[in-house]
């Protein structure tokens, strides 16, 4: 896109963007045919409605003002790579993008600085091996949207409330950990279901693996099964392989050796297929 087009075609051209149809973008805000007038430069927006379409596409009103569509589309391409590196836990890749020079203040929405923060703070402990610092980063974005009397909790936020959980764990912060990942539990089952992430196995998962490091592995075995049933039902291999992987050391614990090692080959052949389907 050009920076001298018009507000109706820079919002177009994001809506095709996102893969939105008028009838999505505008549902709830205002009628099909109003946003269809808005698109065509036949009619400008109150600024209530022009807030409402600008925050479901992910960009402030001041950028499309300001026709800063360039801007707009390679800020959103650089979180759509992101956000493939930490699904496929390419953390040092990852880590690259977010030492890039100047990101930080190409950043305008709230929603994308708590994913900046988020990233971060995973590379931080998984890479860095630093938790103090990765606790910093995991509750600066949380910081960004979330409040206690929040009545519409995002799944961002439910999953950087179970990893600042995981984090405390790590830093021997047992009561904390455990009350943060019990909160993320509650948050995730308040949750209507066309609002979970693909990437929800998570939060299982880090309830799961702290159960278990316990010594509490019966509850252990009963959060990684429902991580696997949730990552089926998303039809996601997001963390499936360390769920399965999980399941394995719990037998072993129980003295199932036999369960254990079917766990253990359903790990390996879920790393297969999703290390195939990644080529």
């Amino acid at each position: 896109m050009k920076n001298d087009l018009s507000f109706g075609e820079v919002l177009k051209g994001l809506r095709k963007e996102r893969k939105l149809t008028q009838k999505m973008l505008s549902q709830g805000i205002c009628s099909q045919s109003v946003l269809s007038r808005i698109e065509n430069d036949e009619e400008l927006p109150n600024v209530r409605v022009m807030q409402q379409l600008c925050q479901r596409l992910g960009v402030t009103i001041d950028q499309v003002m300001n026709m800063q569509s360039e801007e707009i589309h390679h800020l959103h391409r650089l979180f759509e790579e992101m956000t493939y590196l930490f699904f496929h836990k390419q953390y040092e890749k990852l880590g690259k993008i977010l030492s890039s020079e100047n990101l930080l203040n190409q950043i305008y929405l709230d929603t994308d600085l708590q994913l900046y923060y988020y990233f971060l703070g995973s590379c931080q402990f998984y890479v860095e091996e630093n938790p103090e610092l990765a606790l910093q980063s995991l509750k600066q974005g949380l910081s960004c949207t979330f409040k206690l009397d929040k009545s519409n909790v995002s799944s961002i936020e439910i999953q950087l409330i179970s990893c600042i959980g995981r984090v405390y764990a790590e830093l021997g912060e047992i009561d904390l950990a455990r009350e943060s990942l019990s909160y993320s539990l509650k948050l995730y089952g308040e949750m209507p279901s066309q609002r979970i992430s693909n990437m929800a196995a998570k939060i299982f998962y880090n309830h799961a693996y702290f159960s278990y490091h316990q010594g509490e592995y019966q509850a252990a075995w009963e959060f990684a099964k429902e991580g696997i049933t949730v990552a089926r039902r998303q039809k996601s291999y997001y963390y499936l392989t360390d769920l399965f992987h999980l399941m394995g050391m719990i037998h072993d614990q129980l003295v199932e050796v036999t369960a254990g090692e079917q766990y253990y080959r359903a790990s390996e052949a879920v790393r297969f297929i999703r290390d195939i389907s990644n080529h």
